[in-house]
């Protein structure tokens, strides 16, 4: 009894702190292996408190929410990696249309504007965003407008010359951004450390999460759309053309 009393301390130990280590967890980085070592350490517990399916009920204990919350860890772990998969899969979609044309007011493959190319590879995902740049910026969760602070398909908005947000853009991974661009000629990458690319670190004023646990963010578009109402069509960038 002794033994089973200190192994089942030292799972606890392990478990001290579930929810500060989870708040910290870096979500773009979690494995299958992760998922794994979940279901490995509820497995344990469940052998060191005997809660198998053939005894009898007892009163809930403390051993009885730890083995709660490494099963809720388990579940959060899942859901963010469909909500991040969700993003993956609307840039996945955005490559697929490299190379077509900007059109001033466009939202379809004959020719896309910023926020028209953004609306419409989200939608292709059961993801409905607002029409422009400006209405997406109120649009899911506010993160820093940081690159470091991003993950791959979270919204980036920019400022245009008259200080007004302009412009929006996926954040693609790697230090790049996916986007319909009129001083591009049209949906391209870019890569930010570049000289082009530094016109739009210094313009960028806010950045949005419109995915999270595997669903979307983005509030009803009605109510949005009432806040922030439709204004005028993204303007062309000003970023210097590519060499």
């Amino acid at each position: 009894m002794l033994f089973r009393s200190a192994g089942f301390c030292a799972v606890l130990g392990c478990l001290a702190q579930p929810a500060p280590a989870y708040a910290q967890i870096n979500r773009s980085s979690i494995t299958l292996g992760d998922i794994e070592r979940a279901v490995h350490i509820g497995r344990v517990i469940l052998d060191a408190t005997g809660n198998r399916p053939n005894r009898s009920p007892r009163p809930t204990t403390r051993r009885d929410r730890a083995t709660d919350e490494a099963i809720a860890v388990a579940g959060a772990v899942i859901s963010t990696r469909s909500a991040s998969r969700t993003a993956r899969r609307a840039v996945a979609t955005g490559d697929d249309y490299v190379g077509v044309p900007y059109v001033w007011g466009g939202s379809t493959p004959r020719g896309f504007d910023c926020s028209g190319f953004v609306q419409y590879v989200y939608r292709e995902h059961g993801v409905r965003l607002p029409r422009t740049s400006r209405q997406m910026a109120r649009a899911g969760q506010a993160l820093r407008a940081n690159v470091g602070a991003l993950r791959e398909g979270d919204l980036m908005l920019f400022r245009g010359r008259n200080g007004v947000i302009g412009h929006v853009a996926l954040y693609a991974g790697r230090n790049r951004i996916l986007h319909s661009s009129s001083s591009g000629n049209g949906v391209r990458y870019d890569d930010l450390s570049s000289k082009r690319g530094r016109y739009y670190r210094t313009h960028l004023v806010a950045a949005r999460r419109v995915t999270e646990n595997g669903r979307s963010l983005v509030q009803a578009l009605s109510l949005l759309y009432k806040e922030k109402p439709f204004d005028y069509f993204d303007p062309p960038d000003e970023a210097p053309r590519p060499r």
